[in-house]
C-alpha cells in the first residue's frame, strides 16, 4: 500500500513519456527504430533497396510539389508540400551516407548488372543532392534581380531538374532488377 505524499520512484521510459503526445503508430514505429539493427548491419543489399525505395519517394515529392505549383494552391499547402520535399531530400542524403560507409568495404551483389544499377544510382543521387545544393546556395544568394543572375538561376535549377530526372531514371533501372523495392 501506498501512503499519501511518499515519493514513488519509477524507471521513466523515454517511449512511454512520448506515448500522450504521439499517435499510438507513431510509437510503435519510434520503438522499432530503436530496437532495428543500423544500417550497414543489415548488408549492402539492404542500403540499396533503402536508397531505391528513398529516390522512389523523392521523385513523387518533387513532382507533387510541381503539381501543386501548377495548379495554385493555398500558401499552407504549398508550404507544407515544400516541407515534405524537404525532409525527403534530407532522408536521400542519409541513405546516400549509409551506402557509402556501408558498400565501401561489402560487396554490393554478386549480380553485375544489380552492382551496376545500384552504383548508377548512388551517382545519380549524389549528382542530384550536389546541384541541389548549388541551385540554394544560388537563390539565397540572389541579392540583385538583373537579368545575368537571373539567367544563371534558372540554369541552376535546370540543372537540379536534370539531375532528378537521372535520379528517377537511375532508380527505376534498379527497380526493374529488383522489384521487391517498389
Amino acid at each position: 500500500m501506498v501512503r499519501l505524499f511518499e515519493p514513488v520512484i519509477r524507471h521513466i521510459d523515454p517511449l512511454v513519456t512520448l506515448a500522450p503526445t504521439m499517435s499510438p503508430s507513431r510509437a510503435v514505429a519510434s520503438a522499432m527504430m530503436l530496437d532495428d539493427p543500423t544500417a550497414d548491419q543489415q548488408g549492402p543489399l539492404y542500403c540499396c533497396d533503402a536508397l531505391a525505395r528513398t529516390a522512389s519517394e523523392t521523385c513523387r515529392q518533387h513532382e507533387r510539389l510541381a503539381r501543386l505549383n501548377t495548379l495554385s494552391v493555398a500558401k499552407s499547402e504549398l508550404g507544407a508540400a515544400q516541407a515534405m520535399v524537404d525532409n525527403i531530400d534530407l532522408a536521400l542524403a542519409e541513405c546516400v551516407r549509409d551506402f557509402e560507409k556501408t558498400c565501401a568495404t561489402a560487396t554490393i551483389s554478386d549480380d553485375a548488372g544489380v552492382r551496376q544499377a545500384a552504383n548508377a544510382m548512388w551517382l545519380a543521387a549524389r549528382e542530384y543532392l550536389r546541384r541541389h545544393s548549388i541551385a540554394e546556395k544560388a537563390s539565397r544568394q540572389l541579392t540583385q534581380h538583373d537579368v545575368e543572375k537571373l539567367g544563371d538561376l534558372q540554369l541552376e535549377y535546370e540543372l537540379e531538374a536534370s539531375a532528378l530526372l537521372g535520379l528517377k531514371h537511375a532508380m527505376s533501372t534498379y527497380q526493374k532488377l529488383r522489384p521487391e523495392t517498389r
